[in-house]
């Protein structure tokens, strides 16, 4: 029996692609007046302030130890809303490539894990280091922790070696890129949850891709 030549996505990338097109097709219906709802061109305004990370807002938990649950949701929540249909896209398109790729060597549920923890990450770096009234939205950090995550994995897997330097291209080329155009345009302190996300990816791809347990035996 032939194998599919297209094998079809894993279910947590469908998931995670489903979300953002959703979320970004109704803000973008509300943006044009598609949408018959009072006050639905500030959708998207109103979808930054409340699942957008904020430096100013992060200090305040951490300075009273209180942390609300609708506060903490935003270190998942704002990597589905995105400022425009392109970064929207652009985000859909890397998450089901390389995310396909990562789900299959480690498991769907395990890549849903990574890239919520990397994520997270990535977002309390950026929480740290940015201006108070900064604020962090879209899913750049998203395909940075995707990248690192598939690094890993192909590094340290049974990959030949040119495999291993594609992968490393692949990451090196987003780095740098993210650096060239934060030089160029700016755009706050972003870069640095991308970097941390990237960097969060590539050590919980390796931590938790399947034999942990033989693993930790071994050690």
């Amino acid at each position: 029996m032939h194998q599919p030549i297209l094998n079809p996505l894993p279910w947590s990338v469908w998931l995670l692609t489903l979300a953002i097109a959703g979320i970004e097709l109704v803000l973008w219906a509300g943006a044009h007046g598609l949408v018959n709802a009072a006050g639905s061109a500030g959708w998207r305004a109103q979808a930054l302030v409340l699942a957008g990370v904020n430096p100013g807002l992060q200090g305040w938990m951490i300075e009273t130890g209180q942390t609300p649950l609708p506060h903490l949701a935003r270190y998942i929540a704002f990597g589905l809303v995105h400022q425009g249909p392109l970064q929207a896209a652009l985000v859909v398109i890397i998450t089901a490539a390389l995310g396909k790729v990562c789900a299959e060597r480690i498991g769907a549920l395990r890549l849903l894990v990574v890239l919520a923890l990397s994520q997270a990450v990535g977002g309390f770096a950026f929480g740290l280091v940015a201006a108070p009234e900064a604020w962090l939205i879209g899913g750049y950090p998203l395909i940075f922790a995707l990248a690192g995550c598939f690094a890993g994995l192909v590094w340290h897997g049974e990959s030949a070696f040119l495999s291993r330097q594609k992968a490393l291209g692949l990451v090196a080329v987003l780095i740098l890129g993210r650096l060239a155009l934060a030089a160029l345009v700016g755009g706050g302190m972003d870069w640095i949850a991308d970097l941390t996300a990237c960097l969060a990816g590539y050590a919980l791809g390796r931590i938790l891709r399947p034999g942990l347990r033989a693993r930790l035996r071994r050690a």
